[in-house]
């Protein structure tokens, strides 16, 4: 490995079941001083209207994890967050840093927008657009909001089925540093160092963090893959803001990502000795070495006393990639430029205001393969205009309803328009259950995805474009209901959801002449489910919690789940504080069988998962960490042929200054 750092109903039931039992961190925890608070209606939201909203005015269903809960679960990765958020379904081919899929209520990675503080991240040299989030590391992230259900009316195509919102720290307080160590299984460690603070009227974060692994062997079968396929990350980030005046406010940041992980591309030979199919991978050398700038630069401006505020935003994404192995050579390089106008008008104290905005970017996707065959297959563009407005407005007391609406004009497939529609309720004392806070939600929304240049163009040989590829069009809509008892002791929601999708873009191989080509289908996606999560905090020193998800998504006349999606997915978090100091977490993940990726007719058994992690404040300023992942060690797959962790242990030290 090259180195740059010196180197159903029974289903409902058994879900429900679960979260009356224990805990998730869908709501972030208090820490012991708080415990007994849980009743987090009035926490701040940020990605649902692009601006802040505290949760009781939204009538979307969103999932919030805090920086509390990746460090008592021990997280590394974002994608290791989405095991415990429901109706989010992670497929990670491999270890750490491997190609990584997310299906969020049935739709694809493709529909997911990724954003790290509002900033659209996408990969137009990638062959659906999709951003690989593999590769974001959490060292500096504040917290992170998963909002469900389709977003595009607010954000444009790539919301079709929600949005991540990667949220970092944030200028403030007196200035600190950060100093991070940790060492684990697989000859794995990492070291992190930063800093923020403000000093007068100017704040600053800095960050740096150096991952490193052997890592375990991509492909998992035939029994003897044993070579690692290691992975390295170096994060670099950096923030600063200025208030020139009272009402005007400057900020620039950039994020810098430079990853490398070995590949296994080697495929069985046909009549192998352990019977297997020949589309599973076996150990062969490659690499994949990957380079990621993130730039922006934002000015707000406040008016009519801060009723009134404009803000304006340029970023530049850019993402390189080189992969090879043994006669092959491909390089690609994504890069979108943005920029943005966005106006928002308070109309009262009750939430109201109207926020419209304006935005243009332009993706440019460079695919070529200079060795192996010669293929080059795509140096193009796509440039887009939106224009969008979304409101909020407050009728009456308790009840907030909202909408929004936006016509994005596509260089290649013209002009389109997205809509979004919710509301939430907050029943009055007397109006629902004594002792117990209530509110209902609806929301409904159109979603519109257009197909991405390696899919027109093509990429390889035996993968070739298709010109007439036509925009994905789709609609979904959800009702919820979200309670807490207001002594604090527990919180439950409950989120049912149902839509369609059509003209879906899906890969069709050709057997005879073994080239696969994306198609739109005439068929209907559908999709429904229902979503579930709790908390109950009996004493001050546990906390309690569970998620749960049901979901059927299926093609118009197949009749069975699409691949990669169990049907049912479940998991936990139980936290015991013994003393002020000390806190022991435990926390599970299990899923249904479901089919493979590939071969999609493959029904891979279902999993569970056990993992233990131990947090001790040797003093108020030095932290010890300890897991162990895997804790049963369980041999599972994500997706056949792929290999994954068995039991693993890591320790980590942080100091603070």
């Amino acid at each position: 490995m090259s180195s740059y750092v010196t180197r159903p109903l029974k289903a409902v039931i058994l879900g429900s079941a679960a979260a009356a039992a224990v805990s998730g961190p869908t709501w972030a925890q208090s820490s012991p001083q708080e415990a007994g608070n849980v009743d987090r209606l009035d926490e701040i939201i940020v990605t649902a209207s692009r601006r802040e909203q505290p949760l009781e005015q939204l009538g979307s269903a969103i999932t919030v994890v805090s920086r509390e809960d990746i460090e008592q679960r021990q997280l590394t990765s974002l994608d290791e967050i989405l095991e415990h958020v429901p109706g989010v379904t992670r497929v990670r081919s491999g270890g750490i840093g491997q190609n990584t899929q997310v299906r969020m209520r049935g739709f694809t990675t493709k529909h997911v927008l990724v954003m790290v503080d509002g900033v659209k991240l996408n990969n137009p040299s990638e062959a659906d657009n999709q951003y690989g989030l593999e590769h974001l590391l959490l060292e500096d992230v504040e917290r992170v909001e998963v909002l469900r259900g389709p977003q595009s009316g607010v954000y444009g195509g790539d919301a079709s089925a929600g949005v991540i919102n990667v949220i970092t720290r944030r200028p403030q307080g007196d200035p600190d540093l950060r100093l991070s160590a940790a060492g684990g299984s697989h000859d794995t460690w990492q070291v992190s160092a930063g800093s923020n603070g403000r000093i007068d009227n100017a704040g600053y974060v800095a960050s740096a963090s150096y991952y490193r692994t052997d890592g375990i062997s991509l492909a998992s079968r035939p029994p003897g893959n044993i070579e690692p396929d290691g992975y390295e990350n170096l994060t670099l980030s950096s923030r600063a803001d200025w208030d020139v005046t009272p009402t005007l406010n400057l900020e620039a940041w950039l994020r810098y990502v430079k990853s490398t992980n070995d590949v296994d591309v080697g495929s069985l030979p046909p009549g192998n000795p352990q019977g297997l199919p020949g589309y599973l991978f076996q150990d062969s050398p490659g690499e994949s070495e990957n380079e990621q700038v993130f730039t922006v630069l934002r000015g707000r401006l406040e008016q009519l006393g801060g009723r009134l505020t404009h803000e304006v935003k340029a970023s530049l994404v850019n993402m390189d990639s080189v992969y090879t192995t043994p006669g092959v050579r491909q390089e690609s390089r994504g890069r979108t430029t943005e920029v943005g106008y966005y106006g928002n008008l308070e109309l009262g104290a009750e939430g109201g205001f109207v926020l419209a905005g304006v935005e243009h970017k332009t993706d440019e996707g460079r695919f070529e393969q200079p060795s192996g065959g010669g293929y080059a297959t795509v140096d193009d563009s796509i440039s887009e205009t939106g224009v969008f407005v979304t409101a909020t407005v407050a009728p009456v007391a308790g009840v907030y309803l909202s909408g929004a609406a936006r016509y994005d004009d596509n260089s290649l497939f013209g002009g389109n328009t997205t809509y979004r529609l919710s509301g939430a309720y907050n029943l009055p004392d007397g109006a629902d259950i004594g002792g117990v806070d209530t509110r209902l939600r609806a929301s409904w929304g159109t979603g519109a995805e257009a197909p991405g240049l390696r899919q027109l163009r093509g990429s390889s040989p035996t993968y070739q474009g298709n010109p007439d590829l036509t925009p994905e069009s789709s609609w979904m809509w959800d009702a919820g209901l979200d309670q807490s008892l207001e002594n604090g002791f527990a919180r439950w929601s409950l989120t049912y959801y149902k839509g369609e999708a059509t003209d879906g873009i899906f890969n069709i191989y050709d057997g005879p002449t073994g080239i696969t080509t994306p198609r739109n289908t005439d068929g209907l996606v559908f999709f429904e489910g229902v979503e579930a999560e709790a908390m109950i905090r009996p004493a001050p020193w546990i906390d309690l919690g569970a998620t749960y998800t049901w979901n059927s998504t299926e093609q118009e006349g197949a009749g069975v789940q699409l691949f990669g999606r169990p049907q049912n997915e479940a998991s936990y978090t139980i936290t015991v504080r013994p003393t002020r100091r000390l806190s022991v977490t435990a926390d599970g993940y299990w899923r249904d069988e479901f089919f493979s990726d590939y071969p999609t007719s493959y029904l891979m058994p279902g999993y569970s998962l056990l993992n233990l992690g131990v947090l001790f404040d040797l003093t108020d300023r030095i932290r010890v960490a300890a897991n162990i992942h895997n804790l049963l060690d369980k041999t599972y797959e994500e997706k056949l042929g792929d290999s994954t962790y068995g039991r693993t242990a890591q320790i980590r030290v942080t100091a603070t200054f």
